[in-house]
């Protein structure tokens, strides 16, 4: 049993959600928002580039092998060729040191996964089948990671969930404060557990609550959504869409289309 509420049960689902990217006939490009997750890349048939925004090199990922990403400051590009296919599966943050910590590095950030042409057949057979919490499950056993939450740093786990329950609204002095902690401790704990700052987390998660709330409410202008999502004015807004994904508001949402 897995809750997203504390005091309830001891786990945490370790995976928040998965799809699958393929294309057969058209090519273009996939563009990941910075979501606060760390991230399972597995390239199916081909090999996969990946570019983060504001890199100079591109990765390659190799089709058969699999890839683990810590929670990503800046979005990404993914470009599609003809037959593009492989899987990512979004892992709740709280887990990404402790799995960072037992892979190798191939660069900043990117660990190979590591995982045997077995393991991986496992991990994918039936992909489109299972739910968040039986992949949680087989990762769980695959990559030998616990999801009992209290191994975990309930002071992290509990600011991450300030930040969610206020859409990123919320602000570092008010999650210090409510947890009788101080400033540079929150900050440390939360950079060498997450790999972000507290401040960063709530700017990630602020504007996906713009994206989502846009895409699910196409309706709504974008002036009304900026101060509706607690930018205190589109410059602001502006100048997020162009750090994380290089691009503006309305550009961002005319390419979605």
């Amino acid at each position: 049993m897995y809750t997203q509420e504390l005091g309830l049960t001891e786990k945490l689902a370790i995976v928040e959600d998965f799809f699958q990217i393929s294309t057969r006939t058209l090519e273009g490009h996939y563009t990941l928002i910075p979501d606060n997750n760390a991230e399972i890349i597995i390239p199916i048939k081909e090999n996969l580039t990946f570019k983060c925004i504001g890199s100079v090199r591109p990765l390659t990922f190799l089709a058969g092998k699999s890839y683990f990403l810590m929670p990503r400051r800046r979005g990404a590009v993914i470009p599609l060729s003809f037959r593009s296919n492989c899987l990512i599966i979004k892992v709740n943050p709280i887990y990404a040191k402790k799995l960072s910590d037992q892979l190798n590095e191939i660069s900043y950030g990117v660990f190979d996964l590591g995982m045997g042409k077995d393991c991986l057949e496992r991990l994918c057979k039936g992909f489109d089948l299972m739910d968040k919490y039986e992949l949680s499950d087989r990762l769980e056993d695959l990559l030998d990671v616990s999801s009992d939450l209290f191994e975990y740093n309930m002071t992290i786990v509990d600011a991450i969930d300030q930040i969610r329950e206020s859409n990123g609204t919320v602000s570092v002095k008010e999650i210090y404060t409510k947890l009788r902690v101080s400033k540079s401790k929150l900050e440390q704990h939360f950079n060498r557990e997450i790999g972000l700052t507290p401040k960063e987390f709530c700017k990630i998660q602020k504007i996906n609550y713009f994206i989502n709330s846009y895409m699910e409410n196409g309706d709504i202008s974008l002036t009304e959504l900026t101060y509706h999502c607690g930018y205190y004015d589109q410059s602001h807004l502006i100048k997020d869409f162009k750090y994380f994904l290089d691009t503006s508001p309305k550009k961002f949402f005319c390419d979605q289309k």
